[in-house]
């Protein structure tokens, strides 16, 4: 990036860097075969009451999901076929209702997930991973200073979660609070009136409190947090980063190149290093 805007540098009125989709991960410390057949026998379950445990699990964060839509009076939706487009959907819900801030709606779905497969042998309990299916339910709120962000939760162990933020709704916020005229069009800002200003708070988004942001939307769909679960607390990682770079020719257009990050999967505070590539996983 830095080759291109020298090559171009007469053409060029300002350059904007800013954190574009980036994609959370949620894991409780329940994520090996041993830790979870520990949590089995802490809460006295054994071959006899499994199932309806399991089960019972399960149904209460479905049961949370429809509860917390009826009294929003926001739709709950089951998407039993392909090719809906969730994000956009949710999109057209909240333009069509005029919300602003809460949720939005909450839909689910029956998705592959990472789940354990169970045996008993002497009343002794043996857990290892497997692959199935289960629902998973994903909630769109509209956040004040994130905009639009889904939050999915698989309703089987090991409950992990996932997390869709917009870097660029964010930095809007930013801008908007601060008084600095932009223009944005769907997720490209099409033209700020003070880049550099935009810029420096573009910058500040590493240091936002971040594992205090995603436990409270956690805690907002997992209602086994604080009574089953106990303390346990979700460990984030970042499944997926985009980090745009995008330049203003002196025209008034936009000369457009974008550069990809990756973002350690360690605890939060975010560390970022540079990579070629469009998308970086963990």
């Amino acid at each position: 990036m830095e080759a291109f805007c020298r090559k171009h540098e007469a053409k060029i009125a300002g350059v904007l860097s800013c954190f574009d989709r980036m994609l959370f991960r949620g894991y409780l410390p329940i994520m090996s075969g041993a830790s979870m057949a520990q949590f089995l026998r802490g809460e006295q379950v054994n071959c006899g009451n499994l199932k309806q445990f399991l089960v019972e699990t399960g149904q209460r964060l479905k049961w949370h999901g429809e509860r917390m839509a009826a009294e929003a009076g926001r739709p709950f939706e089951y998407l039993g076929h392909a090719g809906v487009r969730m994000e956009r959907r949710a999109r057209e819900l909240a333009e069509r209702d005029g919300i602003r801030e809460g949720l939005v709606c909450v839909f689910s779905k029956l998705e592959p997930c990472r789940t354990f497969s169970f045996q008993y042998r002497k009343q002794d309990t043996y857990v290892k991973p497997a692959q199935r299916k289960c629902l998973h339910l994903y909630y769109y709120f509209m956040e004040r200073e994130f905009g639009l962000v889904h939050v999915q939760v698989q309703t089987w162990f090991p409950l992990r979660m996932q997390v869709f933020v917009n870097g660029h709704d964010w930095l809007a916020w930013k801008l908007k609070a601060a008084k600095i005229p932009y223009t944005q069009c769907d997720n490209v800002f099409v033209g700020v009136e003070d880049v550099e200003r935009a810029q420096r708070f573009s910058d500040r988004m590493t240091g936002l409190r971040w594992p205090a942001i995603l436990n409270a939307l956690a805690r907002r769909v997992n209602p086994l947090m604080g009574s089953l679960l106990g303390r346990m607390q979700y460990y984030w990682v970042t499944a997926q980063c985009e980090y745009s770079t995008r330049s203003r020719a002196r025209i008034g257009s936009y000369l457009r190149r974008s550069r990809a990050v990756s973002i350690t999967s360690a605890a939060l505070p975010i560390t970022i290093c540079a990579t070629s590539s469009s998308t970086a996983r963990c």
